[in-house]
């Protein structure tokens, strides 16, 4: 009984030894932050493409810039003789991705060069094919028609509008079978796939895996049968392979790497249908401020590049708001609406940010044709309604060359539909291309009245308009506080004249109730 009692002590204590043993060779990646940075011999005009030169030049941007100076070199000489291996060297963020057991890591925080250390994480891969059908039913040549209608696309193409002269960057899981496809032959066959690059993999291979990218590619640059799907078929493109299967801090690093490398390579436009929500954060990080991801777009912004950034289709669940980067105050987010009804469809994400500022920016159809790994198909999502927002950037920066990132930013949120109207399902609305070829905003003559009636505010339209029987037939109002924080807003269908009575104690002083019905705008303040 003695000796077994000896026995089972000593298997638990060698057990305990190994626990201990794997414990501290534990391994992990970090982002390793650094203090300062090597200027010698770092020369911009050597570094970046001549496209990112240019754009610099053009729109003020500093060509030297400290943030653009590689990682020290001497620093990742020693960070790579106490780790298991060196990751990604990030410029912007004057950090390193490192491989480290607990013993390494350990060692590594001592180090008088070393500002602070954060975590990061893994992966997972799919592919397909193409067999295109020779017609579309009705309900998708509907939307066919819809996605690029609804921003009056037409008035581009009238102007021989393409994008053309603008690089855009697309961030994304894969682009299988896109260099195959017919319905981008067209930017293979004119030499506009500039870049390719696959951050998962350190590969120049993207042309398989997800799918998801080809159908946003759809979205911006697609021709079916001599139809775009897409404004920008004339820009050029630089496609990055970011994303995996699950919602990881991995992710955050490719996103990183993929900015900065589409920066090098002169991108004007970043495309990205991706954000990080609730598996990576709480919901107070979507402050624009915090996350890895949105720290990049800000610098990128700051480097005269316009990000356009899907809002998420977390609209059905308890989330709800947007992820980030869409929080970002110099990022265009994008929501979604039903191209059916012309309002917010049910999954796209609702602002504001944490911090309570306007989100979205503004939206577009998020349901539309695309291609998939087989066909032209029906897709919904927030992710489609962004690229079909970034072609429309691109045409109005073709248009506006010497505008910055930011005045094209600000061109594109008023040429909403409800602009100046705003509310966090839909932005300022969805862009139209009109407004860039009406040298002159036409007056629009009053369609409705507000007036006060025993202590209630009546919204009523005339016979003429509350007789219209279509489905883009809506009252939009909203209620702010004194700061502007919406604390109420809503859509409602017209089915008769008297359309909306709100009780004036529904506001508190200092309070402004805004109405937005056909192009006029009109509001009360208590």
């Amino acid at each position: 009984m003695i000796k077994l009692e000896i026995r089972i002590k000593i298997v638990i204590v060698f057990v305990l030894f190994l626990l201990l043993g794997f414990e501290s060779q534990a391994q992990n990646k970090y982002w390793v932050y650094l203090t300062d940075k090597d200027t010698v011999g770092y020369n911009p005009l050597d570094y970046f493409d001549s496209k990112t030169i240019k754009r610099r030049i053009e729109k003020q941007i500093a060509i030297y810039s400290f943030s653009d100076i590689p990682v020290n070199k001497a620093y990742i000489s020693i960070l790579r003789s106490n780790a298991i291996s060196i990751g990604f060297q990030s410029s912007w963020l004057n950090a390193v991705v490192v491989e480290a057991t607990n013993n390494q890591l350990d060692i590594i925080k001592r180090y008088s060069f070393v500002k602070r250390i954060e975590t990061v994480g893994s992966y997972a891969v799919e592919a397909a094919s193409y067999n295109f059908r020779d017609s579309l039913d009705s309900d998708e040549q509907f939307l066919l028609e819809k996605q690029l209608s609804m921003m009056q696309g037409q008035e581009f193409a009238n102007h021989g509008i393409n994008g053309d002269g603008i690089r855009i960057a697309v961030f994304d899981g894969g682009f299988s079978g896109m260099d195959e496809s017919p319905i981008f032959k067209h930017l293979f066959d004119n030499g506009r796939i500039i870049k390719t690059y696959d951050f998962v993999k350190n590969s120049d291979f993207v042309f398989g895996y997800l799918t998801h990218g080809t159908k946003v590619m759809s979205c911006l640059a697609g021709i079916y049968k001599n139809k775009p799907l897409g404004l920008a078929t004339g820009a050029e493109y630089l496609l990055a392979r970011t994303e995996i299967r699950s919602e990881r801090h991995i992710e955050e690093q490719y996103w990183l790497e993929a900015m900065e490398w589409a920066d090098k390579n002169g991108a004007d436009i970043i495309s990205s249908s991706i954000g990080y929500t609730n598996k990576l954060y709480p919901i107070e990080s979507m402050d624009g401020k915090t996350s890895i991801v949105a720290k990049a777009a800000r610098i990128a912004a700051s480097k005269g590049i316009l990000v356009v950034n899907s809002m998420g289709n977390e609209g059905n669940g308890l989330w709800e708001i947007m992820g980030t980067p869409a929080d970002v105050d110099s990022v265009l987010s994008v929501g979604g609406v039903n191209p059916f009804t012309g309002f917010h469809i049910s999954f796209s994400s609702f602002g504001p940010t944490f911090d309570k500022r306007r989100k979205p920016n503004v939206c577009g159809s998020g349901i539309v044709i695309t291609t998939d790994g087989n066909d032209v198909v029906k897709s919904y999502g927030t992710s489609f309604s962004t690229p079909l927002i970034s072609g429309f950037a691109a045409c109005v920066w073709q248009m506006h060359k010497t505008r910055n990132n930011m005045e094209i930013f600000d061109l594109i949120e008023k040429s909403g539909h409800l602009y100046p109207y705003f509310d966090y399902a839909h932005g300022y609305g969805i862009p139209q291309a009109s407004y860039f070829f009406t040298d002159k905003i036409p007056e629009i003559p009053s369609s409705f009245d507000v007036s006060l009636v025993n202590d209630s505010i009546h919204i009523t339209v005339s016979n003429l308009y509350a007789q219209i029987a279509n489905t883009t037939n809506y009252l939009y109002y909203n209620i702010a506080d004194a700061k502007g924080f919406l604390k109420h807003y809503a859509v409602i269908k017209i089915s008769k004249p008297e359309v909306l009575q709100l009780p004036i104690s529904s506001l508190e002083i200092g309070d402004k109730a805004q109405f937005y019905y056909k192009k006029c705008i009109k509001q009360y303040v208590r």
